[in-house]
Order: structure tokens, then sequence, then C-alpha cells
């Protein structure tokens, strides 16, 4: 791909990102191969480092690899999952039920600060319920591949929208999962999960 590709807006350059952050060189660079290796960015060797352009699918190959982990992590989470754990995903519930009722009372979709928070809720939500599972294979697949930071980022940088229904939904989904934990029942946590996953899916790819 060449650089003439890539909006000049989203060229990183490595000198400035040294200088704002007060920086050597060699560090950013290192930072900008990672990122590039982990799939964030593309780097073309004489042109520089690009934020990479989300596709369809790759959202597509990234929920592939979600609904192949987090039922079975869910069903196992039954078992394992701590109370601090549960009273974390609990209160995340409440943040989306929060933004539930702005977006009754305002109407259209959430945007800026209100859709990052949505995004960084969902995040944190499918990450506890990865880590309560105790499996550190599930843990360094979703670490590695960085899959929910890229699948999130995907769902902005497609414009998907997220309204009322959206926020609802996934509200209540996430709300009988917590219960399912509650009681155990690692089966119906599994089917919520892989339920939630495909509705996300087809939301997000039409």
């Amino acid at each position: 791909m060449l650089a003439g590709d890539y909006p000049a807006g989203q060229r990183l350059v490595t000198r400035k990102l040294a200088r704002e952050i007060g920086g050597s060189l060699n560090p950013v660079r290192e930072a900008i191969g990672r990122l590039a290796a982990e799939g964030l960015i593309d780097h073309v060797p004489g042109a520089g480092a690009f934020v990479k352009a989300a596709r369809p699918e790759e959202l597509l190959e990234l929920y592939e690899l979600r609904q192949a982990i987090e039922p079975f992590a869910a069903r196992k989470a039954a078992s394992t999952i701590t109370e601090a754990e549960l009273g974390l995903l609990a209160d995340l519930c409440a943040e989306m039920y929060q933004l539930a009722l702005q977006l009754r009372e305002s109407g259209g979709h959430l945007e800026g600060a209100a859709l990052d928070h949505w995004l960084s809720s969902e995040e944190r939500f499918h990450e506890t319920l990865v880590r309560a599972a105790r499996n550190q294979h599930f843990n360094r697949t979703i670490a590695h591949y960085r899959v929910l930071t890229r699948l999130f980022h995907g769902h902005r940088a497609l414009g998907v929208l997220v309204d009322l229904r959206v926020v609802a939904r996934t509200w209540a989904s996430h709300s009988r999962l917590v219960r399912a934990l509650v009681r155990k029942d690692g089966e119906t946590a599994a089917a919520l999960t892989m339920e939630s996953l495909v509705r996300g899916a087809r939301h997000a790819l039409g």
C-alpha cells in the first residue's frame, strides 16, 4: 500500500510523537513496530506509519474468534468468577442503563464522549468475562491480538451507529448474563454470550 493511499491526517510522524511525549526516537519506533505487529497500524518502509483503516472482513474475523472463545469462557466463568468481578459486571450494566436513559431523553445515537464511554464499558465487560474464566490462554489470545480494542475501534471507524435500541438490548442481554453467572448457570451464560456476539456482528456488518 502506498503512502498516497492514506489521508494525510492519519500519518504518524515519529519525531512529532517523540517531541509530544518528551521521549527519544527509539522508544517511539519500537512502539510503532509493536503496533504494526499487532495489526493496529500499517508501517510502510520509506513512507511512515499510518492508522490502519478498518475493514468489514477483519471485523468478521474478530467476531469469529470471539465466538470461538467467549461462550466457552462464560460457561467456565460461571464456576470461577469472583464477587468482585460480578460487582464490576453489574456496575458496567448500570452504566449502560444510564446511557440508555440519556438516549431515551435525547434521541439519536451516541456520539463523542458518550460513544467513547459506551465502547469502553463494552470492552471492559467482555475483558472481565474472559478473565473470570481463569484460562491464561484465553487472556493471552485476547490481549495479544488486541481483539476487543481492534473490534470496537473498527465499529467507530466504520460508522456503526449505537442508538437506544442497541444500548437497551445490550444492557438487557448483559444483565441476564450477570444473573446467570450469579446462579452459576454456565449453559445459559454461554448461550447468552453467543447470542450477543451473533447479534453484534449482524449489527456491525449489516
